[in-house]
C-alpha cells in the first residue's frame, strides 16, 4: 500500500513539475488558436459537403481570430525569454506569418463565393503550409 502512494507521489511530482518549467500556455493567443482549429475543421466539413455559404462564413470568422491573434505574442517569445531587437524582428515575422494566412482566407473566401473549387483546393493546400509555417516556427506547447 505504501509502495503504492510513494509511486502515485512520485508521478505525480514529476508531472506536474515538467508543467511548472515549461509554463502555462492558457493565453488569449492559445484559445484564439483552438478556436481557429475549430473554425477550419467545420469550415473544410462545409467545403466538402458543398456548403459554400457556410464556409464562407467561417472564413470571415477566421479572418477575425487571425486579426485578433495578430496583437498577441506567441508563448515561445516569453518561453525563449525574447527582449529587443531580437523580440521585435520575432515578432514581425509572426505577423508577416499571421497577414499571409489572412491574405490566403481572404482569396478563399473569394473563390468560394464564386464556386471556383480548383482554386478552393489550391488556397487548402496553401492554407496548410501557413499553418505549418507558423507552428513550427512560434508554437511551443
Amino acid at each position: 500500500m505504501k509502495k503504492g502512494l510513494l509511486t502515485a507521489a512520485v508521478i505525480s511530482i514529476t508531472c506536474s513539475s515538467a508543467v511548472f518549467a515549461h509554463g502555462s500556455c492558457e493565453t488569449e493567443l492559445h484559445g484564439y488558436m483552438l478556436n481557429i482549429k475549430d473554425d477550419m475543421r467545420a469550415m473544410s466539413s462545409d467545403i466538402k459537403s458543398g456548403d459554400n455559404q457556410s464556409a464562407v462564413k467561417r472564413v470571415d470568422s477566421l479572418i477575425g481570430y487571425f486579426e485578433k491573434s495578430r496583437s498577441e505574442t506567441p508563448h515561445k517569445f516569453i518561453h525563449d525569454d525574447l527582449k529587443g531587437a531580437e523580440l521585435k524582428s520575432q515578432t514581425a515575422e509572426y505577423q508577416k506569418v499571421v497577414d499571409g494566412m489572412i491574405a490566403v482566407l481572404k482569396d478563399l473566401e473569394g473563390a468560394l463565393q464564386s464556386g471556383d473549387s480548383s482554386k478552393v483546393r489550391e488556397l487548402l493546400g496553401a492554407i496548410g503550409e501557413k499553418r505549418n509555417l507558423g507552428h513550427s516556427s512560434f508554437k511551443d506547447c
